[in-house]
């Protein structure tokens, strides 16, 4: 074949590739992406990063809607995060040279908390911030662990002396000295692991649970999350059983925590009477055990509104949408950042209440302390 021959053929070729470009339909704008089609000229933009504490630490009520945080405790929780958060990197990684950030230290905290209390999504944030969404994960991810590891020392299981000076608060049951429950986190369907450990088909979603122990004084004392949903309370409370002799979670021999009729009866825990049970009791024995049934309903519905308290951070009541080995470490926060905001008002209140009855003559003040008993 000679190069007349060969030029002949490639411009066959190219005619029929032109011909086959001209019988194509036009391109339709669907085709292009969404960025593309909005702006045209965008080609990305600059992120310097936003003072958002100063921003919104004037509004103080707001401040606490959004945080569970007034101002002045947030500056407090925020500045002992300080040491340890400057000498990590933005992956969590020690730190080895300082390099400016977009955000201060205060502000990665303060996102941290606000995601954690209204689980806003990362763009949300990215443009609260003015920090890129990467940004925002890489922030989130870093502080959750310091933020655990300061403040585990919130909840501690007392000691046998610290268990027994608790009977007796609550009359009608008398060596109750707390109440045990488990509630459940909803997750997304797994798409790679078997879906069936973690359906709960009681609740019929998928889920992951925690178990929960308070005293009678409405404080938490044990917190444990990471049960899959088709666990059952009574298998988490065995499960619960080998961890406790490392942790020395034990109880006087006379003491009972109150639970619901999912846990076995005996032990250390008291439960109500069952309606199989009820059926086989004469007309006295059975409203005996309904007065009792609601006695103890009436005294485990605290655990339910501590559950409730807990709650208020989204992050954990609403459906899970990040990797679910992160999803522990966020319920134990959570209930260690409750636990911590009761105590911390709580003595506030006190304190008050003390500086409020000072105030007053000392001739009113037995009179004011009879009409608080009477109410």
């Amino acid at each position: 074949m000679d190069v007349q021959e060969i030029q002949a053929v490639v411009l066959n070729i190219l005619a029929f590739v032109l011909l086959l470009t001209t019988l194509q339909p036009p391109l339709d704008d669907g085709t292009f992406p969404l960025q593309q089609r909005l702006l045209p000229d965008f080609h990305g933009c600059t992120f310097y990063g936003r003072d958002v504490f100063s921003l919104i630490s004037g509004q103080v009520w707001l401040f606490w809607g959004n945080t569970g945080e007034t101002p002045g405790s947030f500056l407090r929780l925020a500045l002992d995060l300080l040491p340890s958060l400057s000498s990590l990197t933005a992956c969590g990684q020690p730190r080895i040279t300082q390099r400016r950030q977009k955000i201060t230290l205060i502000n990665q905290v303060l996102l941290t908390i606000i995601w954690l209390r209204k689980y806003p999504h990362v763009d949300t944030l990215s443009l609260w911030f003015d920090i890129d969404p990467s940004s925002v994960v890489r922030i989130v991810y870093k502080v959750l662990p310091e933020l655990w590891r300061s403040f585990q020392n919130q909840i501690s299981w007392p000691t046998l002396p610290e268990w027994r000076n608790l009977m007796g608060n609550w009359e009608e049951f008398p060596n109750v000295v707390g109440a045990i429950d488990t509630t459940p986190h909803e997750i997304y369907r797994p798409l790679i692991e078997p879906q069936r450990p973690f359906y709960s088909g009681y609740r019929h979603y998928h889920c992951m649970n925690t178990q929960l122990v308070m005293d009678n004084e409405g404080h938490i004392r044990f917190v444990q999350a990471g049960f899959l949903g088709s666990t059952h309370d009574a298998v988490s409370f065995r499960l619960m059983a080998p961890i406790g002799l490392g942790r020395n979670l034990d109880l006087p021999p006379n003491a009972k925590l109150l639970a619901d009729k999912a846990y076995p009866d005996g032990g250390s825990l008291l439960t109500p009477v069952k309606a199989n049970q009820m059926h086989l009791l004469n007309g006295r024995d059975r409203r005996r055990a309904r007065r009792f049934n609601t006695l103890l309903s009436k005294r485990r519905v605290k655990i339910e509104h501590i559950f409730k308290e807990v709650k208020t951070y989204k992050a954990i009541d609403q459906i899970w949408r990040h990797p679910r080995w992160l999803m522990p470490v966020c319920v134990e926060l959570v209930a260690l950042l409750s636990e911590r905001r009761v105590r911390l008002f709580k003595k506030s209140l006190g304190d008050t209440v003390k500086s409020n009855f000072s105030s007053f003559p000392k001739l009113r003040t037995r009179s004011i302390f009879i009409r608080i008993k009477l109410l």
